[in-house]
């Protein structure tokens, strides 16, 4: 009877462990590596957020603590939100027309092939509903990247290269027309960023708006500038967390303009009750919206301008306003996962977060 009670009484003990360790920011890490694992990955990192302060980080295999990281697609929200500094200035408002927006572009590098890409505005540019499509060669990653690598080098005008080859296609969508996630509209975004700003793409982003949020890591990656502004950020996960405090109802890194437009469904919906913002996409709550994006990058190339390629990772990251929660993650190998799989680790995250009730 002796050997039953400390028996049993080893058994409470360990579950009391267990949901102890659930109430607090470990629970986040047990859950992103419970699904490292079952995705079949043992290298990565993981930065928690509360509060706008670093509440926790970890790495799994390969992975060093506070390493600079690339970060594919989150850079779009960088970049959305570099624009939205603009349009809080007065440089620029969010139905303004290319034709406006890029006059000096177009007399550089030849007007577009299609007009209608005239009258796309910042705001149809940023929802990813400017007539592009990557199903019909409208991306300057697909296709035209390897041998654009082929002959660039470290110092050649990344965006400019780019914006020649999309100004020379038709788009195949009608401006406005619907929802098609590229690469291109984000491009054409770093041009808007450099003319209406007067600086390059990466000094305007990195000196007006990322620095006053507290990230001093951040640049464009050396082998990955070109880009740029759609996927070519790199900077340690904790920073990527204090970018994304960008997002909170409280930050003054968007304006009540710009916050006003991001929040509202109008013309932005992708389905499920979200809608495409500022680079990330944006579920409205009562507690301020939940924002999250996916990034991922794989590409082999044996000749390029720097030598031998061979990359693949993916990222993610998620905020809840309601917990004043942001939560990154990077990841190698990529695997191009399911929505399913992807799903998983934001539901086990979101979980996670929501079962902490001792924050450090």
């Amino acid at each position: 009877m002796r050997r039953f009670r400390v028996l049993s009484l080893a058994l409470l003990l360990a579950a009391w462990a267990v949901e102890a360790r659930a109430e607090t920011v470990a629970g986040i890490e047990a859950a992103w590596r419970g699904w490292m694992t079952k995705s079949g990955r043992s290298t990565g990192g993981l930065a928690v957020m509360h509060g706008g302060r670093l509440a926790h980080q970890a790495v799994m295999g390969r992975e060093a603590p506070g390493a600079s990281v690339p970060l594919a697609s989150l850079s779009k929200a960088v970049t959305g939100v570099c624009v939205a500094g603009l349009v809080d200035r007065g440089r620029l408002s969010f139905d303004t027309p290319l034709s406006r927006a890029l006059p000096r572009t177009f007399a550089r590098l030849g007007a577009p092939a299609d007009p209608r890409l005239q009258g796309v505005t910042i705001g149809q540019l940023l929802v990813h509903r400017a007539g592009f499509d990557r199903s019909d060669g409208g991306d300057p990653v697909t296709g035209r990247l390897a041998t654009y690598l082929r002959t660039a080098t470290a110092t050649r005008p990344s965006i400019d290269e780019q914006m020649k080859w999309v100004l020379r296609r038709r788009l195949p969508l009608a401006p406005g027309e619907r929802f098609a996630y590229t690469n291109a509209t984000y491009l054409m975004l770093g041009a808007v960023v450099e003319e209406a700003s007067g600086q390059d793409y990466e000094s305007y982003c990195r000196n007006t708006m990322l620095a006053p949020l507290g990230v001093r890591g951040a640049a464009l990656d050396p082998a990955w500038r070109i880009l740029a502004s759609y996927g070519g950020w790199r900077m340690p996960l904790a920073d990527y967390g204090r970018f994304y405090q960008a997002f909170a109802a409280n930050s003054p890194a968007i304006g009540p303009a710009a916050r006003r437009w991001m929040m509202s469904p109008e013309g932005k919906q992708i389905g499920g009750g979200a809608h495409y913002g500022l680079g990330t996409m944006v579920r409205p709550t009562p507690g301020g919206g939940n924002f999250w994006h996916w990034g991922s990058w794989t590409f082999t190339l044996d000749n390029a301008f720097d030598g031998h390629l061979n990359i693949s990772y993916a990222t993610f990251a998620v905020r809840l306003s309601a917990l004043d929660v942001n939560m990154v993650v990077y990841m190698t190998p990529s695997r191009g996962d399911a929505d399913a799989t992807r799903n998983e680790l934001d539901r086990a995250l979101g979980e996670a977060a929501r079962a902490v009730k001792r924050w450090p």
